[in-house]
C-alpha cells in the first residue's frame, strides 16, 4: 500500500532526505535546541559586560575618597610590611599594605575570583583569600596563585603628609 499520506517505507531505498523518521527528527530537534543555549549563553556574557562596564562608569564617576593613616610606632602601617583594613564609603573595605619607607599600595580587599575577603597571610607574606586560596602579590596585587586569574582592583596612593595646625592662642 503506498498512497500520498502513507510515509515510504524506507528512505534510504528511495534515496530521499526529510521523510519525517524519528532519528531525523531527533536530530533537527537537538540541533534546535543546542543553537538555543549557545545563543542565550551568549546574550548572558553579554549582559554580563554591561553590568561590568556600568560599574566601571559608576565607580569613574565618583569622587575619590581620601584616607588618612598615623604612623607613629603603635600604628599597624607604622612599620614596612604592615597592613591595616579600612571600612570606606565609595569602595567598601580597603586593604593599605606599607611596602616601603615612603610606599604604600592600597587594594580592594575582595576576590577577584568569587567576591571572597582578602587579607594579608603573614605565613607566605602576601595577599590571600581564604575562601579558595588565590594569593596576590603584596605590592602590585598581581596573581601569585589561583585560581583567580584578574588582579585585586588598586588604589593611587600619593607621598603626601598631613599637618594639622591649629589657630595660635591670642594673647
Amino acid at each position: 500500500m503506498n498512497n500520498e499520506n502513507s510515509a515510504p517505507e524506507n528512505c534510504a531505498e528511495r534515496n530521499q532526505t526529510g521523510c519525517g523518521g524519528r532519528r531525523e527528527f531527533l536530530v533537527k530537534a537537538s540541533t534546535i535546541a543546542g543553537g538555543v543555549v549557545l545563543s542565550l549563553s551568549g546574550l548572558g556574557a553579554v549582559s554580563a559586560q554591561k553590568d561590568k562596564d556600568k560599574d566601571k562608569k559608576k565607580e569613574n564617576d565618583t569622587p575619590p575618597e581620601e584616607l588618612v593613616f598615623k604612623l607613629d610606632a603603635a600604628s599597624p602601617l607604622g612599620k614596612v610590611g604592615g597592613t591595616e583594613l579600612v571600612e570606606t564609603k565609595t569602595a567598601g573595605k580597603v586593604l593599605i599594605v606599607r611596602t616601603g619607607e615612603l610606599g604604600f599600595a592600597a587594594f580592594r580587599a575582595k576576590c577577584p575570583h568569587k567576591g571572597g575577603p582578602v587579607r594579608y597571610d603573614e605565613k607566605t607574606g602576601q595577599l590571600g583569600c581564604s575562601w579558595h586560596g588565590s594569593q596576590f602579590d603584596k605590592s602590585t596585587g598581581a596573581v601569585l596563585k589561583g585560581p583567580a586569574k584578574d588582579a585585586l582592583t588598586s588604589y593611587p596612593t600619593g607621598a603626601a603628609v598631613t599637618v594639622s595646625v591649629k589657630a595660635p592662642s591670642k594673647d
